[in-house]
């Protein structure tokens, strides 16, 4: 018994220094890397008036929309998430972008670097470390092509809620309002769980491989974390959060709301794990469901906000 014992040991042993060289090793690229998904519908098939655009940002060419609203009381700025597009079928965006449309908001929306039909510039997902500058140029682009008087807000659903928050800190873009959908406001958080709901294996196996990319890829951590960023934000912030969201977790947006005064926590009704609208979602369960699962609790939450700032 004491032998066995003894290998077991020594076999889990040398397993565990196995997984710990992979972790350091092999994994961190395939938590950042990404095949970009093309945008294949356009906001025609929801009967909404839209443009072609190209934004320039570092002279990487972004393919992207402008939805003019019929009657514009705002003009937002829409942010999608890591490995997604401006289609997103997780948020429902073209749905998304009608209900805005109605609200009478206009958008500006684009393919992040290295996603949907925008230019790839190293297949690597940054967390919001480089994507924050696309935020910027789209605000650039409608200083100079769109023009007004309009409220701005900008708007950044999981990751892209850390390049927004990133580009929010960095510069001015003449904004008056930021919302969030269940944004990623830890890095190493989000990673090692976006790593469980991808394989189905526990969390915290993918600790070291997260610590190794944030590291060798130099993603937003310490001081760079979108939390601490966005704790030191001084504008009105609407947190749309689920509370069972398995990826970009609730207790980083509690904290979010308790940290920075400006912050109104709007906590998403709660989602059936059977619900239709989390249909071929699988691990990735409720996660920027909002609007496909309660879109008319999401339209009256974003039109409250708008309003009490007009």
């Amino acid at each position: 018994m004491h032998v066995q014992l003894l290998r077991l040991l020594g076999l889990a042993s040398v397993v565990a220094v196995c997984w710990g060289l992979l972790s350091i090793l092999a994994a961190p690229p395939y938590l950042v890397a990404i095949t970009p998904l093309p945008v294949t519908e356009t906001p025609e098939s929801r009967s909404q008036p839209f443009q072609e655009v190209t934004i320039s940002s570092d002279d990487v060419p972004l393919s992207g929309w402008w939805l003019p609203a019929s009657t514009p009381i705002a003009e937002l700025i829409f942010v999608h998430g890591a490995g997604s597009n401006r289609v997103s079928k997780f948020i429902g965006s073209l749905d998304f972008y009608r209900t805005l449309h109605e609200l009478g908001i206009s958008v500006v929306t684009m393919d992040l670097r290295n996603h949907g039909n925008s230019p790839l510039t190293d297949k690597t997902i940054h967390m919001g470390a480089t994507e924050w500058r696309d935020v910027s140029a789209a605000a650039a682009w409608l200083d100079k092509h769109q023009p007004s008087q309009l409220p701005r807000y900008v708007l950044g659903a999981s990751m892209g809620g850390s390049a927004a928050i990133r580009a929010l800190h960095r510069r001015d873009l003449g904004v008056d309002g930021l919302i969030l959908l269940d944004p990623q406001l830890d890095t190493y958080d989000s990673l090692i769980h976006g790593a469980a709901v991808t394989t189905g294996l526990p969390a915290p196996l993918f600790s070291l491989a997260a610590a190794a990319a944030i590291a060798r890829y130099e993603l937003p951590s310490g001081q760079d974390n979108p939390l601490t960023l966005a704790t030191t934000l001084s504008l009105p912030i609407l947190l749309i959060q689920d509370w069972d969201d398995p990826v970009t977790r609730s207790q980083f947006a509690r904290r979010l709301s308790e940290r920075n005064g400006q912050v109104q926590l709007a906590r998403v009704p709660d989602i059936e794990k059977t619900a239709p609208c989390l249909t071929n979602k699988n691990r990735w369960g409720s996660h920027v469901a909002a609007h496909p699962c309660h879109p008319e609790w999401t339209r009256a939450t974003i039109k409250t906000f708008i309003e009490q700032r007009r």
